[in-house]
């Protein structure tokens, strides 16, 4: 299996295509929530695209991904928006994610 560093993987996600839309991408990491003191369930997802924070108008409260070093990626499929830290990415577009 080929291997991937963090940052390479992130700059992956962040790429677009000609159309200029995010290109779909798949992995799997690792479910954590210290606040509720829950996770360590791995957590694969298919054809989701990484979206962007709050705008800076916006009322919604500021994720503050950088401070907390987290990305949100939606599903192609539902829309559905969920929350990744990427150091517990373990596999992405099949190769193995190495810090």
């Amino acid at each position: 299996m080929e291997l991937i560093r963090v940052q390479e993987m992130l700059a992956v996600m962040d790429l677009k295509g000609e159309d200029g839309l995010p290109i779909p991408c798949n992995f799997r990491f690792i479910d954590c929530n210290l606040k509720k003191g829950t996770g360590g369930k791995r957590i694969t997802v298919k054809n989701v695209v990484i979206v962007g924070g709050v705008s800076s108008d916006s009322t919604q409260r500021n994720p503050n991904h950088f401070q907390n070093y987290t990305r949100n990626f939606r599903s192609i499929y539902n829309n559905e928006i969920r929350k990744f830290h990427p150091l517990l990415v373990e596999e992405f577009n099949n190769m193995r994610v190495v810090l």
